[in-house]
Parts: structure tokens; C-alpha cells; sequence
């Protein structure tokens, strides 16, 4: 009998009970499920203490990559703590790699990350130096830092990643005008980068290079 063919292992969003995501995580890992739970560090406070401590950065969502068509999903979703696999219309929506990606890399990086709403508009770029490298999000300025925010559509959250205005590289002409947008002191509300210059042809959608995905004038 001939092998069958598999598709290629995909990233699923999975929704867990109200502070599940740690055990589901556990369970899944033992037996033999690949999954990501993404953390993020924060500081909590009691009377007599503080402490740094690692909380799931999506309340009530983790990660798990697996073949569509294989078991697997039975043996995820028979996983106590386990709601849903989300999709839509009976099937599953796959998780872009490229969002595990970059949260993988956001919060590994040892800067400084936090929660943040979910954006569906702004500059979409992709960091090109630094221990960021690689990273693509959609940037941002609150508090005078400069943040570059990581979407995952799936489950309608963010979180944000400070970076070093050096490590975002403007492309040709347009580098003056944003280094200009860079110094405009304005942080009383979070403000979306606008990369788009008049009268300057705007650069095409790569990893490698800043490009304008169509936000709104401000």
C-alpha cells in the first residue's frame, strides 16, 4: 500500500477555558501536540512585594501546529481546558506563519513587550537591523517610544515590542520625511506612523522594505 500524502503542518488558533492556557499547553506537549503559548512578562504588586512574572500575552488563546487532516485534532480537542479550534463555516482557519514568526521574535527578544488593541490599518514594514531583524508589524509612537506591533488576525489580538529608531530603515526618498514624522512631539495618544510622502512613488510590499498599506490620513 502506498503511503498516504499529508499536507504540510499548519498553525491553528485554539481557545481554552479561562486561565487554562498553561495547562492546555502542558497537556498538549505530553502527548506529542506542537504548540505555542505566547508570554509576555509583567510586573504584579502586592502590598509587601513586586514580582516579575510570565502570563499568557492572549488571555484564553495558544497556538498549535498539526496536519488539518490528521487525528491530531481530535487529540487537541479532547485536551481538558480545550473550547475550539477557531475557523469558520465548519472548517479551521490557518494561522499565518509569519504571525508566529514575528511573536515568537517579539517576545523572545528581550525587549520590552506588552499588550496592545488590535490594529487592521496602518504602515506595515519589517525591521531591518538589529536583534529585531526580520520582524514585521505595523508602527507606532506612544509615550515618546516607538513600538512596532505584532497582529494576529485570528484571534483579533496584538502586542507591541519597543524598537531602536535606528533598526526601522526608511527606503530611499522617503527616509527624510520619516525621520521628520520620528520627531514630531506628540504623545498624548498612540499614533500611527504614516510612511506615505507626496509626490514620492511609493515603494512596493516586501519583507525587506517599508511599504504603505493604505492608512487613513490623519
Amino acid at each position: 500500500m502506498e503511503p498516504s500524502t499529508t499536507t504540510r503542518p499548519q498553525w491553528f488558533a485554539v481557545q481554552t477555558r479561562y486561565r487554562y492556557e498553561q495547562r492546555v499547553a502542558s497537556d498538549l506537549t505530553s502527548k506529542g501536540v506542537e504548540n505555542y503559548l505566547p508570554l509576555l512578562r509583567e510586573v504584579h504588586a502586592w502590598k509587601d512585594r513586586r514580582k516579575s512574572l510570565e502570563v499568557p500575552a492572549f488571555g484564553g488563546y495558544l497556538f498549535v501546529r498539526l496536519d488539518e487532516a490528521q487525528c491530531n485534532r481530535v487529540r487537541v480537542l479532547e485536551t481538558v481546558g480545550v473550547v475550539r479550534l477557531l475557523g469558520h463555516h465548519g472548517g479551521f482557519d490557518p494561522v499565518p506563519e509569519r504571525e508566529i514568526e514575528s511573536l515568537r521574535l517579539s517576545l523572545g527578544s528581550g525587549k520590552p513587550c506588552m499588550r496592545h488593541p488590535y490594529l487592521s490599518a496602518g504602515t506595515l514594514l519589517s525591521i531591518e537591523h538589529g536583534p529585531l531583524k526580520g520582524l514585521e508589524g505595523r508602527l507606532v509612537r506612544s509615550a515618546n517610544a516607538l513600538r512596532v506591533v505584532v497582529c494576529v488576525a485570528s484571534v483579533g489580538q496584538a502586542v507591541a515590542v519597543e524598537v531602536a529608531r535606528e533598526d526601522v530603515v526608511a527606503i530611499g526618498e522617503t527616509q527624510v520625511a520619516f525621520a521628520e514624522r520620528l520627531r514630531r512631539a506628540d504623545s498624548r495618544a498612540c499614533e500611527l506612523i504614516d510612511m506615505r510622502v507626496v509626490g514620492v512613488p511609493q515603494p512596493t510590499a516586501d519583507r525587506t522594505q517599508i511599504a504603505s498599506r493604505g492608512l487613513p490620513t490623519m
